[in-house]
């Protein structure tokens, strides 16, 4: 009875040598919402004014809003020339992705002319400043076909410009 008794109080002071050991730690979850990424048009693109003759061509117009005219001409007043111009809006010093159509029709109400080839300034991501923000520029291509129809050619409901946070 006695080595029952003596295995016992050495079983009891091992159990409670083992609970004394543990430890425990806390810590903290945290989240930060930051705002959405947003995008505003500031002007919208114009290709100005073109001479259409009988073979067509095209107008390349860059981001930075100058044209180069092949296979077409200008009239002596060549009209309103810009690129499109966009505000870009989020989290400080973010990088983001952007996604330009890859085609677009403009009209006259009977005539087409179709828009393509968009290129952006900056491209294909842009970031963010310090205060959040940055002005993206597109242009693109106008193909004028051949005698195409006088007129303005637009499209009211206009051509999509995507960002999104990388």
């Amino acid at each position: 009875m006695k080595k029952i008794l003596a295995f016992s109080v050495v079983l009891l002071a091992f159990a409670a040598g083992t609970f004394a050991q543990s430890a425990s730690a806390t810590a903290t979850a945290t989240a930060v919402i930051v705002s959405p990424i947003t995008i505003t048009r500031t002007a919208d693109m114009s290709f100005g004014n073109i001479i259409a003759d009988v073979d067509g061509g095209t107008v390349v117009l860059v981001p930075a809003g100058t044209r180069t005219l092949n296979g077409l001409t200008s009239p002596s007043l060549p009209g309103t020339v810009t690129a499109a111009s966009f505000n870009v809006s989020g989290l400080a010093n973010a990088s983001y992705a952007i996604t330009l159509p890859a085609s677009h029709d403009i009209s006259n109400g009977t005539q087409t002319m179709t828009v393509n080839a968009f290129s952006s300034n900056p491209t294909p991501t842009g970031a963010l400043s310090g205060a959040g923000a940055q002005t993206m520029t597109v242009g693109a291509t106008l193909n004028v076909n051949a005698n195409q129809q006088a007129g303005t050619y637009t499209n009211a409901a206009g051509f999509t410009v995507t960002v999104n946070y990388n």
